[in-house]
């Protein structure tokens, strides 16, 4: 008899990966074990009896011969790699008497994720600024620019990755003042 599976979708922002961890914590101690991920948003699970997992996030981006080292790093820590969602890396570990286990050991290694989810960001905020840069000399080129409602799209784009890039500071701000 084959294991019993099934996918639910939801939603979270980079500024909130640890109501995402909690979630699938509390997913598998119902006995909903995350089993793997692909599109953003799409959970897959297996069903399978109860288990105290404590889920981590690590966002990176690599080069291939990086990432066997990275995983590796985690495996000898104990660390069970599920799989990754656009650069998000899943981990899980099942909790110990009560120990609640964690991949960053101090508040800067946290920080650390969220600059580089807003370098990354960076790179396609400079981008869509450039292109509306050079919006009037895209409707001299292509009159379809304007009336398509690709800058009424862009627009929007810019809109809220200024207000991803506002929710990840104030995330960091807020790490920082932990250390105080």
């Amino acid at each position: 008899m084959g294991k019993k599976t099934f996918t639910k979708y939801k939603w979270f922002w980079a500024w909130q990966d640890e109501n995402e961890e909690n979630w699938l914590e509390e997913m598998s101690k119902q006995g909903y074990h995350l089993s793997c991920l692909g599109t953003p948003g799409f959970y897959h699970f297996t069903i399978s009896e109860p288990k105290n997992y404590i889920y981590r996030l690590d966002y990176q981006l690599f080069h291939k011969k990086d990432k066997g080292e990275y995983l590796q790093l985690f495996q000898d820590s104990g660390w069970e790699h599920i799989g990754e969602m656009s650069a998000w890396q899943y981990f899980r570990k099942e909790a110990d008497n009560g120990e609640i286990p964690e991949i960053f050991t101090d508040i800067e290694s946290k920080v650390a994720k969220y600059k580089r989810i807003l370098t990354y960001l960076g790179v396609f905020y400079v981008a869509i600024i450039a292109i509306f840069s050079t919006h009037a000399v895209l409707n001299e080129i292509f009159a379809w620019w304007s009336k398509s409602g690709v800058p009424i799209i862009l627009l929007i784009v810019l809109i809220f990755m200024t207000y991803a890039i506002i929710r990840l500071l104030l995330r960091i701000r807020k790490l920082r003042r932990k250390i105080i």
